[in-house]
């Protein structure tokens, strides 16, 4: 059974899934196709990565002072030294692409300048690392009831507090995990 296409929509970790690596992930998909899916945590926030300190270690001026505060996000765990900008705007960058009408994720550093000096990027997270799914393995923990879907937001994604985004993802798909919970005798 082939599943819709899944880019531009959350997946919202089950509490069941057993990854630690997802534990009450949020993760929203950038690519899904017949060769895998590709997406971003996005509320998972590295406290001791300040996306100012980030571009200034490599060798771009801060001149936003707000950039300074904001925080990196943990995108997943392939490749975290790699970064990716989630960001509003037209895919306009070197290395740019749509994801959604108003969504695009960028790779190259120009887009990096631009936020260093707080222009021309609306919002924007920066991710270092993403999670990826082979062909068809994607499909297969959605059968196995590892991860549950919700349609993506700009709100959630860029206005919510990182640690409501789960619960948020949840709420919206009128799931309630402490029904669900596996934990029997909790409240």
């Amino acid at each position: 059974m082939s599943k819709a296409n899944l880019t531009h929509h959350f997946l919202i970790a089950a509490p069941e899934l057993s990854d630690p690596r997802f534990e009450q992930a949020l993760i929203y998909i950038c690519r899904h196709d017949k060769h895998g899916a590709l997406g971003l945590m996005v509320n998972r926030p590295l406290e001791q990565s300040r996306v100012g300190k980030l571009l200034e270690d490599l060798n771009i001026e801060v001149t936003d002072s707000q950039v300074m505060e904001d925080l990196a996000l943990e995108g997943g765990p392939m490749y975290p030294e790699v970064g990716f900008v989630l960001h509003t705007g037209q895919p306009e960058w070197a290395s740019s692409f749509a994801i959604s009408e108003n969504v695009c994720i960028t790779t190259s550093q120009d887009i990096l300048k631009r936020i260093a000096a707080g222009q021309g990027v609306g919002h924007y997270q920066l991710c270092l690392g993403h999670a990826s799914w082979g062909q068809k393995q994607l499909e297969q923990e959605l059968d196995s009831g590892d991860w549950l879907v919700c349609p993506a937001d700009l709100n959630l994604l860029f206005d919510t507090p990182f640690e409501e985004r789960w619960q948020i993802a949840a709420d919206k798909i009128g799931v309630n995990f402490d029904y669900l919970s596996s934990d029997i005798g909790h409240a």
